[in-house]
């Protein structure tokens, strides 16, 4: 066999085999990368890869769970969703101007992103913007950053880049980037 047919049909042979165990899947408007039926949400893994390149962080206040700004809004989330949220405990507090994020863990319920607004002299919930749950099949960071986003579209993007987002609470696997643990369930 020539040399170019041998290089055509090893190519053609290679682009085969790859085609084989790689596939885009479209699921909620985005599309996850599937290899030998895994699914890897690499556009989120590598969202977050970027994401320390170009935020500035300086502006945001990380608050301790013993000031002030703390102490005002703990009682705010302790009666959003009663009776549950009365456990509300801190695990992150983050502010820029009148917005706050605010990561809470309770006794029965799941640690929950909670985005505030000062008006009037009170802090606010805003509504819309709470996240509990799995992120799964998407990677938590950059799933739970877009969904704030859109849903508080006027809070302020450093303030939403400098919330840490673990994905051990969230996420379908802890951090990095691995495949997402999803089966197919079928109807009867």
């Amino acid at each position: 066999m020539k040399r170019h047919v041998a290089a055509v049909v090893g190519l053609v042979t290679c682009l085969l085999v790859i085609d084989t165990h790689l596939d885009w899947v479209p699921q909620d408007g985005r599309r996850l990368l599937e290899v030998n039926g895994q699914r890897w949400d690499l556009r989120g893994w590598a969202a977050e890869q970027l994401l320390p390149l170009r935020r500035d962080c300086t502006p945001v206040n990380p608050w301790p769970a013993d000031s002030p700004t703390a102490r005002a809004v703990l009682p705010v989330i302790q009666q959003h969703s009663l009776p549950d949220s009365v456990s509300a405990r801190w695990l992150q507090l983050q502010q820029l101007g009148d917005w706050v994020v605010a990561e809470v863990e309770f006794d029965t319920l799941k640690p929950t992103l909670v985005v505030l607004r000062l008006q009037a002299g009170q802090w606010h919930v805003q509504e819309q913007a709470v996240w509990s749950g799995s992120t799964a099949p998407w990677h938590s960071a950059d799933f739970v950053r877009r969904y704030l986003r859109q849903q508080a579209p006027e809070m302020p993007q450093a303030l939403l880049a400098c919330v840490r987002v673990d994905p051990q609470r969230y996420g379908a696997e802890p951090g990095g980037l691995r495949p997402v643990a999803w089966t197919a369930q079928l109807l009867p």
